[in-house]
């Protein structure tokens, strides 16, 4: 799950998309767990520990769990409208060759501007 979590973090910042939490859930048999993830400062942060577990074979826990569940669905209709003004998905170069080309023109551009400090 959390690479999921991290990977759809890193591609909504690529978008510009940042300071909004990725929320996940996690389940094993009847056990489920809410984790999130969320970007700050070019950090990326990844709560799964300490979490509350929810067992569905309870009728209350289950309820908890369906009652948070909305929440995060009410919470998350705004976050459709910024997409709104983005370009189109099929224009955000996403493919792993653009990531890897982006990654070179940075360090490319870190080491152009550590000889323009060496020189002076």
């Amino acid at each position: 799950m959390r690479t999921y979590q991290v990977s759809a973090i890193t591609f909504l910042s690529t978008l510009g998309i940042t300071g909004r939490p990725v929320f996940g859930l996690v389940v094993n048999g009847t056990l489920g767990a809410i984790t999130m993830a969320w970007k700050t400062n070019n950090q990326i942060y990844v709560m799964e520990r300490n979490v509350r577990h929810y067992d569905i074979m309870d009728p209350l826990q289950a309820l908890k769990l369906v009652s948070i569940l909305r929440r995060l669905a009410r919470h998350n209709v705004s976050f459709g409208n910024q997409f709104k003004g983005l370009p189109a998905i099929s224009e955000v170069k996403w493919t792993k060759f653009h990531q890897r080309r982006e990654d070179g023109q940075e360090k490319e551009a870190d080491e152009e501007a550590a000889e323009g400090v060496a020189d002076e």
